[in-house]
C-alpha cells in the first residue's frame, strides 16, 4: 500500500496520476516504488519520470537507480547530466530572443 504520507500537500483532495507517480519516485521507499509498478504501466511511469525528473540533478542518484532498475536502461550519471545542460541551454536561448 503507498503511505499517505507521500502526499502531505493535498488534505484529501484528489491528486492527478502525473503528481501520484511523480511524488512516489520522488519520496516514495523501494516498496512504494514496486507498488506504483503493479497499478500504473511501465511505459507510463516511464515517460512522466523523463518529463518531470529525469534532468533534475537534485535527485541523480534517484534517477540513475531508476534508470537502471526499473526501466533497464544501460546509463551512467552523465547522461542524466547532459539532460540538464541540454535543457538549460534551449530556455537560455529562448529567453536570448
Amino acid at each position: 500500500m503507498i503511505k499517505k504520507r507521500l502526499f502531505w500537500f493535498s488534505k484529501n483532495s484528489k491528486v492527478n496520476k502525473v503528481t501520484v507517480i511523480e511524488h512516489i519516485l520522488k519520496y516514495g521507499d523501494f516498496d512504494d516504488i514496486l507498488e506504483l509498478f503493479k497499478r500504473y504501466r511501465k511505459d507510463e511511469i516511464q515517460y512522466i519520470w523523463f518529463k518531470t525528473m529525469a534532468d533534475d540533478k537534485r535527485f541523480i542518484k534517484i534517477n540513475l537507480m531508476l534508470a537502471r532498475v526499473f526501466f533497464n536502461m544501460d546509463i551512467e550519471t552523465d547522461y542524466l547530466r547532459k539532460l540538464n545542460e541540454k535543457r538549460f541551454k534551449i530556455s537560455l536561448s529562448i529567453k536570448e530572443h
